[in-house]
C-alpha cells in the first residue's frame, strides 16, 4: 500500500513535469514561437478568404435558404442554426482541417527520442508511463490553446463586423471549442502510438494516414461480401463528425463518447507497444 501510494503521486508529477515541458516548446523556445507564428500566418489567410469571403455571402437570405436545403439533403440540418455565419464557416474548416492538422504536428511524441537515444536517458529519471502520458497531454493542451486563439480571432472578426457579439454567439464559441478539444483527442493518441511503432515523425504520418486508408479500403471491401463489416466505419477516429455537423448546441455534446473511448482505447494499446520496446 506504501508503495502504491508513493509512487502514484511521483507518476502524476513526473507527467505533469512533462506536460509543462511541451507547453514551454510552444511558448519558451524561438521554435515554439517560429511554429506559432506559421499557425497565425495560416490562421489569417483562412480567416481574410475561406471565413471571410463565406461568412459575407451567409449574410444573405437567398443564400442561406439556399444552402439550408442543400445541408439538409446531406443530414446537416441544423448546420445554419449556429447564431453567427462567421462560427458555421469556422465550424466547417476546423472539423475538416484540424484533424489533419494534428496528425502532421503532433506525430513526433517519443519517435525521435528514440532514435536519438533521448528517450533512454529520460528513463533513467522518470518512468516510460510518464513520459508517454505526459507527452500525449501536452500535445493535447497545446491543441486546446490553439483552438482557443483561433476562436477568439474568429469572434474578433465577427465583432468588427456587427460592432458586438451576444452571449448566443460566446456561448457557440463555447461549445465549439470543447467539442473541438474532445475531436482532436483521438487523433493525438493515435499518433502517441504511431510514434512509438517506428522512429520518425514522418514514418508515423506515414503510418497514420496510409494504415488508416488501407484500413477503411479493407473494410469497404469486405463489406460487399459482409454488409454487417461495415458497421466498423463507425468506430474510427473521427466517425463522430457528420453526426456532430447535424446538431446545434449542447445537443452536439450526444457524440462525446466515441471519441473518448477511442482515446482511451489507443492510448492503452500505445502504452503497451511502449512497454515492449526496445529503447
Amino acid at each position: 500500500m506504501s508503495v502504491t501510494a508513493f509512487s502514484l503521486p511521483k507518476f502524476c508529477r513526473n507527467t505533469w513535469l512533462i506536460t509543462r515541458f511541451e507547453l514551454f516548446r510552444l511558448f519558451g523556445s524561438p521554435r515554439g514561437w517560429f511554429a506559432l507564428a506559421a499557425f497565425a500566418v495560416i490562421w489569417f489567410l483562412i480567416l481574410r478568404y475561406p471565413i471571410f469571403e463565406a461568412s459575407a455571402a451567409l449574410q444573405q437570405a437567398d443564400t442561406q435558404a439556399m444552402l439550408s436545403r442543400v445541408f439538409g439533403m446531406i443530414g446537416m440540418y441544423k448546420l445554419m442554426a449556429w447564431p453567427l455565419p462567421e462560427l458555421i464557416v469556422y465550424w466547417l474548416i476546423s472539423l475538416v482541417l484540424l484533424p489533419l492538422a494534428v496528425v502532421i504536428t503532433s506525430a513526433d511524441q517519443t519517435s525521435s527520442d528514440r532514435s536519438r537515444g533521448t528517450l533512454r536517458f529520460l528513463t533513467l529519471r522518470t518512468s516510460r508511463d510518464s513520459i508517454f502520458f505526459g507527452r500525449f497531454l501536452g500535445q493535447w493542451l497545446v491543441q486546446g490553446l490553439l483552438i482557443i486563439i483561433s476562436l477568439v480571432a474568429t469572434l474578433g472578426m465577427a465583432a468588427w463586423r456587427q460592432h458586438s457579439l451576444s452571449l448566443a454567439a460566446l456561448e457557440a464559441a463555447l461549445i465549439m471549442g470543447l467539442n473541438l478539444f474532445i475531436v482532436l483527442a483521438p487523433f493525438t493518441a493515435l499518433m502517441a502510438l504511431c510514434s512509438v511503432l517506428v522512429r520518425s515523425s514522418k514514418l508515423a504520418v506515414c503510418l497514420a494516414i496510409v494504415g488508416g486508408g488501407v484500413l477503411i479500403g479493407l473494410i469497404s471491401w469486405a463489406g460487399w461480401y459482409f454488409p454487417d463489416v461495415l458497421r466498423l466505419l463507425q468506430y474510427m477516429p473521427g466517425a463522430q463528425v457528420p453526426a456532430l455537423l447535424s446538431n446545434q448546441g449542447w445537443s452536439t455534446f450526444k457524440e462525446v463518447t466515441l471519441p473518448l473511448v477511442q482515446t482511451v482505447v489507443l492510448l492503452a494499446v500505445g502504452r503497451i507497444a511502449l512497454q515492449g520496446k526496445s529503447l
